[in-house]
């Protein structure tokens, strides 16, 4: 498992009975070991101080028991990068924390709506700082969410955020910082609740991470990739997986599982029954 200090990347590796290397990389590596906890298989921890415009290469540098990556708090443009190149040259899957919050938040939304049985294709989701997360938007699109406000605080003086998110249904604020946190803390004070989400709703973002490294285990070296649609499929298989208010909270287990089953059945359902490989690793 890659794992990079504040800026740095983690790249989450599995090697079934594998032990994790110490090392001191902060919430980075936290991440690593939650998301190797849920999956369920053991992890080799990396350390990259610094990483800029050469990740792609450090990927590519990896050995070749290695057959995916995990990237942690890597900026959104170099992760992206480093997905797509692994896409176009049938390389390693490369996952990051990052598809794991969009996925969770797009879930996140989605559940909202159901809970006030408002359908997604009628509904409106407001969503500021979505460059901190650049697949949120485009995954909630295809998720059936067709009206969306993208805000940015250059809006803020001619439009302001609390102007710009009277009319929605769901509001999304991605926005670093204590004075964006203060400032969506009061819109929720006036709004239903569960309506405002903010980084730290995305609670089943490791989930997603952990199911998707499973199937990544199970498939050829190269044939499986992290795409919009994929993290799709994985969002509605928490939605279908999440009960209504008021029934027992499903486990961490279930949701993994559910995740991890909902990703096989997009690739080919006859993956559906299959476990993951004794004989890979995850970086």
């Amino acid at each position: 498992m890659l794992s990079g200090h504040s800026g740095g990347h983690s790249g989450g590796g599995s090697a079934p009975g594998s032990r994790p290397v110490s090392v001191r990389s902060g919430e980075a590596a936290a991440i690593a070991e939650d998301v190797r906890e849920l999956g369920g298989f053991g992890a080799e921890t990396v350390i990259i101080p610094e990483v800029g415009d050469d990740l792609t290469a450090r990927v590519d540098g990896l050995p070749d028991r290695f057959r995916a990556v995990l990237l942690v708090q890597i900026d959104p443009v170099l992760a992206r990068a480093a997905s797509e190149r692994a896409v176009e040259d049938g390389l390693r899957l490369v996952v990051s924390d990052q598809d794991g919050a969009a996925t969770a938040l797009c879930a996140a939304a989605l559940l909202y709506l159901r809970t006030v049985g408002r359908s997604a294709a009628v509904a409106r989701v407001a969503v500021a700082g979505g460059e901190q997360l650049p697949s949120l938007v485009p995954l909630l699109m295809i998720a059936g969410v067709y009206d969306l406000l993208e805000w940015k605080d250059a809006h803020a003086a001619a439009f302001p955020w609390r102007q710009a998110v009277r009319d929605a249904d769901v509001v999304v604020d991605l926005r670093p910082g204590s004075v964006a946190a203060a400032e969506t803390a009061r819109i929720a004070q006036d709004r239903p609740e569960g309506s405002v989400l903010r980084p730290a709703d995305a609670e089943w973002g490791h989930h997603v991470i952990a199911g998707v490294l499973r199937v990544a285990l199970a498939c050829p070296p190269g044939s499986m990739h992290v795409e919009l649609d994929m993290l799709r499929v994985c969002a509605v298989a928490i939605v279908a997986a999440i009960p209504l208010p008021g029934h027992p909270r499903v486990t961490d287990a279930a949701i993994t599982d559910a995740i991890e089953a909902a990703v096989r059945r997009s690739i080919d359902p006859r993956l559906a029954a299959l476990g993951a490989t004794d004989d890979t690793e995850v970086t």
